[in-house]
């Protein structure tokens, strides 16, 4: 009978002693992110303001969806944007710019698309220039 308490304790003892030891690794991870996840709210409203009218981004295109989004792709990081209809395309060939249609627009393009950054973090195209046109 008091092996079986002593089992029974010591049984007690390590899961109460597991479940103190999850609640500090959770509590400890969610102090350490919360500072990261401020910082990143911030920089969004501060991206989304009124005063930042617009974020140049740069790669070549690497796919084009029906819905207009286009992802780039630079130096191994990617980037998915949708472009507004109403966004302007121009195309420059041998410093000669011209307008251009989004079905211009080829995987393989080497483009900048401005952008302006929603306040959900999404970034929506407004313009896209072409500076060479893939050989595809």
């Amino acid at each position: 009978m008091e092996k079986e308490k002593l089992y029974v304790s010591l049984a007690v003892i390590i899961i109460l002693s597991v479940a103190v030891g999850i609640a500090i690794g959770v509590f400890y991870q969610v102090r350490k992110d919360t500072p990261q996840i401020q910082n990143t709210t911030t920089v969004i409203q501060n991206l989304s303001s009124q005063v930042v009218s617009a974020v140049v981004t740069y790669g070549s295109i690497t796919n084009i969806d029906s819905n207009r989004n286009v992802t780039l792709s630079y130096k191994g990081d990617e980037m998915t944007i949708a472009v507004s209809p109403d966004a302007k395309i121009y195309e420059y060939e041998n410093s000669v710019k011209r307008t251009g249609q989004f079905q211009d627009l080829k995987v393989g393009d080497l483009v900048n698309i401005t952008t302006t950054i929603l306040p959900d973090g999404k970034f929506q195209g407004n313009m896209v220039v072409v500076f060479s046109h893939s050989s595809l």
